[in-house]
This record gives structure tokens, C-alpha cells and sequence, in this order.
């Protein structure tokens, strides 16, 4: 059976052929249609979606030319095949994709290639200082869907402890896996410069000198001592280590922050603040008795432990509940002054006795090596796939799957699926109900899975036609990321196994009938057919025959092939004592002196060898083995 590979090197040989006799019209017909398979077979796509040589993986809604058709490069540049991805091409195949996708959700493989665009057309926009692209920027919201940058916020470092204090239906931010080096780029505003927090406009501060049975005095004393700010500025650096947006500080700049805090550090009974969102200034604050401290539940207000201004004018520290050191929340404060979005660990060296503060952090190991965080895709490999993304689950047990692709994948019937990655092309054998090849579970953990184990995610690329048009009529440099489609299973994508690497065939293994047979078994069952064990044992034992019956003609292949052989070898060795004047008789004497064979007749009838022209002098009766 030809594979769909196969097939298409035959319709371009074709068009090779007849590319002269071709109108302009014909081409331009051509330039619509998806005959092209990429992504190891797994889709059609026109030729307008491919490159010639792509560094980036785009896929599902562009690809690197095949290698195998690298012959017809110049037919498939006239049809729209493309070089490499140029920053133009880049941005606008950004841009046409939201008007194909529309409101749509991304699946994940969606989101990878958009998120590798962004970070393409963002290292170029670097160089180029490109305001007009920035203006018109293309990202992933919060929801998977594309919207315009100018739209959406991104939650920074600072911002993040605003966001369940906010009602955020007011805002659009962008997902969360977009580095913030793209939302920089690109303009995008950040969370803390939209919303401010301030006190409430009716709030009566009452000041006080003690909290508890810590004087503010003791706190500031602390603050403005020499040995804590030493400890601060280790801690600091350390700190600093984590968090790509902190750089570290120096002492002075330490110590100028401190002693700010020392002088402005007030104590008070009581704090409430409120949420706007600029430039209007409209309130935006949430007051969800959720994430409410348990004496604070009768409060209509939201009520906070501390305040900072936005020009460090004043810091406020409100009494906590009794089950809250004070000594944390001054460590807030500090740290939201020195520029961390975090708290540092810095409570104890606030409590310690001074000039104690060096011998707790060695106790409590404060300071720790740098590691590097993981995150986007990478960081979802083996965890329950999200609720959206659930969604867009599909099954397809026979299904070619090609090297990078997510997949969502279960180890049995009932289990939560969970993210995965195929890390090499794969496709079945002609003619398998199922069969077996590794996924990615974990970072850096791959598991052999069986094919009805795993799923894909249904594309956005599948759109309808009318979509298609619109993205073709709007741009001929720019894939029609809708118009793709998925070969079907039943397309015979596999090749034979025959011409398969013998490496390859221990690695997509065949299924075993009991595998078959469970497979079957849930399958059914999710689908609400129920498989008694009669049943399982029926089809179990029907597998197997077959299985044994495909065994069985194998092997009488193998032996007819081998009676064959031995028939030609048998007629070979017959032939060769045929004698070759009268092709009849087989020979019996020898010639001498030139030792030529012939039959007893022909020896009788000649004077000279017939082969080599000496004179025959005798003949010998010879005899075969």
C-alpha cells in the first residue's frame, strides 16, 4: 500500500511535469488546496505553511519542509513555500491567526507555537525598535484566546498580591505563561501601575506605641542597628539569586531604605484600604470573607496587616491577630521597600537579640544556592491538564503523533489525564489496531504507552472554510493556519513494516492480546458499553487465533519460499549437465586434452572441440556424484 508520502511525491512528480502547461489560474487554484503532509503525517496543509528551513517549531500551524520532497523546492515556491521565518511573516501570521481563531481557546500545542512566536518576533522587535508592531501585538489572555497586547495586563511581581484583593472582571490579563521579558517588549502594562491601593477616605488611625508587648521604639532601634543590616544585605543577595527582576543591593542603598523605615514606621489598631483602578480611579476592591482572617469576617471592608505608600511616605503597621508575629509583618513592609515582591526571611533577625543576626541565619540557612525555574510547557509535563484544555481532548488510537506534540495521557481507565510530550515521530503499522511508543510523563521521564492510552487536543486549524478564505484573501505570505487538516487513520500513513528501521519496530512494539483486549474493554466502558467477561474472553481468544493464523501464513510463506529456492538450485544444477550442443542429453564424456564435457552422441560426431577449437585426441566416460 502507497503512503501518503509516497502518494504526494507522485502528484508532484506529476505537476513537475505539466508545471509549463499550467495557467496562472491553475496555480492559484493549487495555492488553496492542502495536499502537503506535515507534522509526520498527522495533517494536510498548503505549501504556503511550509519552510524551507524553520528553527523554531511552529507547529500545528507551520512546519519544516520534509526533507523528502526537497526535489520539488522550485514548484513549491512558486505555490507559496517560503524560505525562512522573517520577523514580517512572523507578525503577521500573528495577526491571522486571531482574526481566524476569533474567540477560540488554544490547546496546548496551539499556545507552545504562539508563545515560540512571540519570542521570535520579539527578539527582532528588540533590534528594530518596532513601535508600529508593538501597537498591534497579538497574545495569549488568561483564557488560551488571542487578543491585542494594547488590551490585557500582565501580573507582575508586585501586582500579584493584589489580585485576590480585586474584583478582577475589570481587568484582561495575559496568561501566565508569557515571560515578562515579551509583556515588556510589547508594552504591556503592568498590574501594580493600574491598580493602586490606598487608605480608606473615612479611616480614623489610632496610633499606638505597642503592639503586643513589642515597642515600636525596640523596632525601630533594630532597623537602624548596624548587624541587622549587614544580615539584610546577605539575605538580600541571596535572595536576589531567585528572582530574575531583583538585582542585588548594596548596603547603602540598604541601609538608606532602613532608616527611611525607622522614621516613618507608625503603629496602629486598626487599618482598612481600598483598590482603585486608574487612570479613573474606580473601585475595584473585593471584599470575599474567603480569604478573610477569621476575626475579621464581620468587617465590610477590606482590611489589611500593613500599608505602604505609593511614595513611601508612610509605612502603617496594623495589630495583628495573636497567632501573627508582629516581627513578619515589619518584614513586609521592609521588603516591599527594598523592592522584593516577596517577603524576606527576615523576621527572626528582627526578634533576635542585636548582633545575633549572622548566627541565625547560618542556624536557619537563609541563604541558599540559585536555582533555575522552570517554566511554560515544561512546567505542565505530568501534571492533570487543565479544565479548559480538557475540552479539547480527542481520541484517536490510530492516530500518527509527531516529535514535540502534547498530549493528554492516562496509564489506566478512570485515572486524570495528565500532560504529556512525544519526544520522536510516530505512526502505526499498516493494518494495527493499536500499538505502543513512548511519552514524556515527567520532565525528563519517558514511558512506553499504549496508543488508546494517549490524546491529542482538537485544533483551532480545523476551522471552517469561509474563515479559510478570509485569511487567504488577507495575506498570501502568511499560513492558513484553518485550512489544515488531519490525514484520516484509515489513510494507510504507516509504511510497511518491512521498510521500517530495524530499530524502530522494538520501539512502536506491537500490543499484546490481553493489552487489545483491556484497551477495548475501557473504551468501551467510557463510552458506556459495558464488556462482560465472556466477552473479553471471546475477543481475547479470537485475537490470539488470529494472531496465530498471521503467524501461521508467515511461516508457510517462509517455507514456500524456501521449497522455491531450493527448486531453482535443483534446476540449476540440472541445467548444468545438460550438454550444450544438443540441449537434450546431459553430458557423459570428457574431451581430452581440453577437458570440455559433452554427451556420448556428440562426443561421437566431432573431430575438434566445439568450444575451444583443439583437437580431440580420446574420450573419457565421466560419472556424476
Amino acid at each position: 500500500m502507497m503512503s501518503i508520502d509516497e502518494a504526494c511525491c507522485e502528484v508532484l512528480k506529476y505537476l513537475d511535469k505539466v508545471w509549463g502547461s499550467l495557467s496562472s489560474s491553475d496555480i492559484m487554484e493549487l495555492q488553496r488546496v492542502a495536499f502537503l503532509p506535515a507534522a509526520n503525517g498527522t495533517r494536510l496543509v498548503k505549501a504556503n505553511s511550509l519552510f524551507v528551513h524553520l528553527t523554531i517549531n511552529l507547529s500545528p500551524f507551520a512546519f519544516e519542509l520534509p526533507s523528502l520532497y526537497l526535489p520539488f523546492v522550485k514548484i513549491l515556491k512558486d505555490l507559496g513555500l517560503q524560505d525562512v521565518l522573517s520577523d514580517a511573516s512572523a507578525k503577521d501570521l500573528l495577526l491571522n491567526l486571531q482574526k481566524a481563531c476569533g474567540y477560540q481557546r488554544l490547546n496546548p500545542n496551539e499556545l507552545r507555537a504562539v508563545m515560540e512566536i512571540l519570542d521570535f518576533v520579539c527578539d527582532e522587535t528588540v533590534e528594530s525598535n518596532c513601535s508600529i508592531w508593538k501597537s498591534e501585538a497579538i497574545v495569549p489572555d488568561d483564557g488560551c484566546r488571542l487578543v491585542h497586547a494594547k488590551s490585557c495586563v500582565y501580573i507582575d511581581a508586585f501586582g500579584s498580591q493584589y489580585v485576590k484583593c480585586i474584583n478582577t472582571s475589570r481587568l484582561r490579563f495575559v496568561h501566565p505563561d508569557l515571560p515578562d521579558r515579551i509583556s515588556t517588549v510589547l508594552d504591556i502594562k503592568k498590574l501594580s501601575d493600574v491598580v493602586i491601593e490606598e487608605l480608606d477616605p473615612g479611616e480614623h488611625l489610632q496610633t499606638l506605641e505597642y503592639i503586643g508587648l513589642v515597642p515600636l521604639a525596640a523596632i525601630r532601634e533594630k532597623l537602624l542597628s548596624r548587624s541587622f543590616q549587614f544580615a539584610v544585605q546577605t539575605v538580600v543577595n541571596s535572595m536576589a539569586g531567585h528572582i530574575a527582576a531583583i538585582s542585588s543591593l548594596t548596603l547603602e542603598t540598604i541601609q538608606n531604605s532602613l532608616e527611611s523605615v525607622a522614621a516613618k514606621l507608625q503603629f496602629v489598631k486598626c487599618l482598612h484600604t481600598h483598590f482603585l483602578l486608574l487612570p479613573n480611579s474606580v473601585s475595584i476592591t473585593s471584599t470575599t470573607k474567603d480569604s478573610m482572617i477569621p476575626e475579621w469576617e464581620d468587617d465590610s471592608q477590606h482590611r489589611t496587616l500593613y500599608f505602604v505608600s505609593r511614595s513611601n511616605a508612610c509605612f502603617l503597621v496594623a495589630e495583628p491577630p495573636a497567632y501573627i508575629s508582629i516581627f513578619d509583618v515589619v518584614a513586609n513592609v521592609v521588603s516591599q521597600v527594598l523592592g522584593f515582591p516577596i517577603p524576606l526571611p527576615i523576621g527572626s533577625l528582627l526578634s533576635c537579640p542585636v548582633g545575633c543576626e549572622s548566627a541565625i541565619i547560618d542556624v536557619l540557612k537563609l541563604c541558599t544556592e540559585k536555582k533555575e525555574p522552570t517554566s511554560g510547557i515544561a512546567s505542565l509535563i505530568g501534571m492533570e491538564i487543565l479544565p479548559q484544555d480538557a475540552l479539547q481532548v480527542q481520541f484517536h488510537p490510530l492516530r500518527p503523533f509527531y516529535a514535540g506534540e502534547i498530549v493528554a495521557w492516562r496509564s489506566h481507565n478512570g485515572e486524570k489525564l495528565k500532560y504529556g510530550r512525544v519526544p520522536e515521530d510516530v505512526r502505526p503499522f499498516a493494518g494495527q489496531a493499536l500499538y505502543r511508543f513512548k511519552v514524556e510523563i515527567a520532565p525528563g521521564l519517558t514511558q512506553p504507552l499504549i496508543s488508546s492510552q494517549v490524546f491529542s487536543f482538537r485544533s483551532i486549524s480545523m476551522g471552517n472554510d469561509a474563515s479559510s478564505e478570509t485569511l487567504l484573501n488577507s495575506s498570501h505570505t502568511v499560513i492558513d493556519s484553518r485550512t489544515q487538516i488531519e490525514v484520516p487513520e484509515s489513510s494507510g500513513g504507516g509504511r510497511p513494516r518491512s521498510q521500517l528501521q530495524p530499530g524502530k519496530e522494538l520501539q512502536f512494539g506491537r500490543v499484546s492480546a490481553a493489552e487489545l483486549v483491556q484497551a477495548v474493554h475501557e473504551m468501551l466502558s467510557a463510552a458506556g458499553i459495558n464488556m462482560d467477561v465472556e466477552q473479553q474472553s471471546l475477543l481475547h481468544r479470537t485475537i490470539t487465533l488470529q494472531e496465530q493464523l498471521q503467524e501461521s501464513r508467515a511461516a508457510l510463506l517462509l517455507e514456500q519460499e524456501k521449497a522455491d529456492v531450493a527448486a531453482q538450485e535443483a534446476d540449476s544444477a540440472k541445467a548444468a549437465w545438460i550438454c550444450r550442443v544438443c540441449l537434450s542429453a546431459e553430458v557423459n564424456m570428457t574431451l581430452v586434452p581440453c577437458g570440455h564435457v559433452l554427451c556420448r552422441r556428440c562426443s561421437s560426431a566431432v573431430s575438434k572441440c566445439p568450444f575451444c577449437r583443439l583437437q580431440v585426441t580420446k574420450t573419457m566416460r565421466i560419472f556424476r556424484p
